[in-house]
């Protein structure tokens, strides 16, 4: 893996950091898998008392992999629908977004700003096999990441902080309802609307990177209705820091 470094609200994130919170989130899962009869082979318990992410970061991509979406849209029907509730009724009663935002340097590379988007979203809007593991992969939190029509991905997820998963669509290339802008220098960028399934935006995204010196500067970037408390909205940086490294180090 290339060198990055990872940065929230200008101060530098140490890996070791990011490493705890997945751990905990890698356990948090596993409890609830476990209880809900899903098999774990005996490593992946020797890989977490060993805090050996990157293992168990595998084991649990693998397991998830294995199953059909349909099963975790299942399975979690019912909390998602009381996390998209909740959402539904935060939009009316937020009168701005608040941004949760997590930055990522690349300090020497030869790619492209256009070419490292254009490789992360073929990984997450092309449905393969390879695809889906990749993105399971990215956090313990992500349960469904497919591509559903163009430029639409699925998402079932439990962003960070919140005590339920939401099921939603980001809509890539309509930017309806954004409130955020490209930062100085950025001009690539992955932007969309987060829609439910009635149509209700709940947020969006614009991750957007460009050139920094001899490398690469990625903001990920979400928008979150303002009534969510700072909470959530600081929790789901490490959300972003731990998906976005393993994104970012599929492609560059």
């Amino acid at each position: 893996m290339k060198k990055m470094i990872i940065e929230i609200n200008g101060q530098v994130l140490p890996k070791e950091k990011i490493d705890e919170w997945e751990l905990v989130r890698l356990k948090k899962e596993y409890k609830f898998l476990t209880k809900n009869g899903f098999k774990f082979n005996d490593q992946f318990l020797v890989d977490v008392q060993n805090k050996d992410v990157d293992k168990a970061r595998i084991e649990l991509a693998k397991l998830k992999a294995s199953y059909d979406p349909e099963t975790f849209r299942t399975l979690l029907k019912r909390k998602y629908t009381l996390g998209n509730l909740a959402s539904k009724v935060a939009v009316p009663l937020s009168r701005r977004r608040k941004y949760s935002m997590t930055e990522f340097v690349i300090p020497n590379s030869d790619k492209s700003p256009e070419e490292v988007m254009t490789a992360i979203e073929t990984i997450m809007l092309e449905n393969t096999s390879e695809h889906l593991y990749l993105n399971l992969a990215t956090n313990p939190d992500h349960f469904v990441l497919i591509s559903t029509a163009e430029n639409i991905q699925e998402v079932v997820e439990i962003t960070g902080g919140s005590p339920f998963p939401n099921r939603f669509f980001a809509h890539y290339g309509d930017e309806t309802g954004l409130t955020s802008k490209l930062g100085d220098g950025f001009t690539i960028q992955a932007a969309g609307a987060a829609k439910l399934e009635d149509g209700t935006i709940i947020g969006g995204v614009r991750h957007q990177i460009k050139r920094e010196g001899n490398g690469l500067r990625f903001r990920a970037l979400v928008e979150f209705p303002s009534i969510l408390p700072n909470y959530m909205i600081q929790k789901h940086q490490y959300h972003l820091a731990c998906e976005f490294r393993q994104w970012l180090s599929y492609v560059i």
